[in-house]
Parts: structure tokens; sequence; C-alpha cells
């Protein structure tokens, strides 16, 4: 069985783009997956925040914090959220395993139609254990949340359906733009975007 299209475009949210553009949406609520690339003080901090969140809560406050937290770091070290982070199938994957995943991502020949199934064949052939398990996990998460995301856009409006098919096109095209930039480039826009002025809630703005 083939990796949804949506389960796909998550994989390039992780892996190609590297970061959120500018976009002002908030992050999903939770320590933050390149909480491990960051210093270990910043970490702790970061996990004392979180310690007591619950999941399916509000998390304004937690998010304000953490932003605080991470807005605080040197340059050298933000310079980090930039970077990656691996996928919960690869971690501790032998860099050679790693290295062939990598290819498939960073591959332009391949059209993005063709890299799920490459992905998936891929993770059949050389993943194991835990990571294999880990893998057939991710993937199945993902699908139902691709039935569940495709369940509400059949109930959209005609009026909200034709927007969010115009933002669907912008944002295919801007995950186009990044994914042919170089690092340098990408890196110099990230660092312009999170200086962006914006309001930010955090705990200011309390629980709702």
């Amino acid at each position: 069985i083939m990796i949804s299209k949506v389960v796909f475009s998550i994989l390039l949210a992780i892996v190609a783009v590297q970061a959120k553009p500018g976009g002002r949406r908030s992050p999903p609520c939770g320590i933050p997956p390149f909480l491990d690339s960051l210093p270990e003080d910043a970490q702790e901090k970061i996990n004392d925040i979180w310690k007591d969140y619950k999941e399916g809560d509000k998390c304004y406050e937690e998010q304000g914090l953490t932003r605080e937290v991470i807005d605080a770091l040197p340059k050298e070290a933000r310079k980090n959220l930039h970077k990656r982070p691996t996928l919960p199938f690869l971690k501790g994957v032998p860099k050679e395993t790693l290295a062939k995943f990598e290819e498939i991502f960073k591959d332009k020949s391949i059209k993005w139609s063709e890299k799920p199934e490459k992905i998936e064949a891929l993770a059949e052939k050389e993943l194991t254990g835990d990571n294999l398990k880990k893998f057939k996990e991710f993937k199945e998460k993902k699908e139902k949340e691709d039935k569940e995301y495709k369940e509400k856009e059949t109930k959209l409006s005609e009026e909200a359906k034709k927007a969010h098919e115009k933002i669907e096109a912008l944002n295919k095209q801007k995950f186009e733009i990044l994914g042919d930039l170089s690092e340098k480039a990408k890196e110099e826009l990230f660092d312009l975007w999170r200086s962006r002025p914006h309001f930010r809630g955090g705990r200011h703005g309390g629980k709702h």
C-alpha cells in the first residue's frame, strides 16, 4: 500500500522545507521536535514548561514560554532550529541507511508523486525491529489523519472550498520555491521570518 499524498506532504514539511516559512500559525502542542539540538539548559527549561501539559489541552501559555526560551538563545544556537529533525522511524539507524533515505528526499529528478512509494519500499527493505515498527505506526497514524482530513474537506461549504483550493495552490508554490533554494538562501529567509514582528500570546494570553 502506497503512503498517501497527505502523509508524504507531512514528510516534505519535515524534511524538504526544514522549517516553517513565514506564516504565523501556532506550532503543535508539545515539546518541539528540535529539542535535542538545543543547549542543555534550554532543553531543561522547555522540558519544565511542558511537564504538566496534558494532551488535548490548550497550550497558549506553554507555546509562549517556549518561544521566549528560543528567542533568548544566541544566534548560533538558533541556527540548529533550521536543521531537519530526524523522523521517528529513522532515529538510531546506521549512517549508511539514513543516507539512502536522504538521497530520495533530495533527488530532484524523482517526481514528488513517485517518492512516497520509493520511501516505503526502502523502509520495508532497510528497516528492522523497532525502527520498522515505528515506521508502520507512523504510516498508520498519518493514514488515519489523512482520512479524517479528507472527511472534513468534503464537508466544506462552496465558499470555503474555493478559498481552500486557492490557498493549497499557493502553499504548493511556496514549497516548490523553497525546494529550489540553496541551504544558505533558506537560512537567510528563515532568519528574516523569525525576526518579523508579530503578536505573541503565551503567558499573557493565558489558557482558554
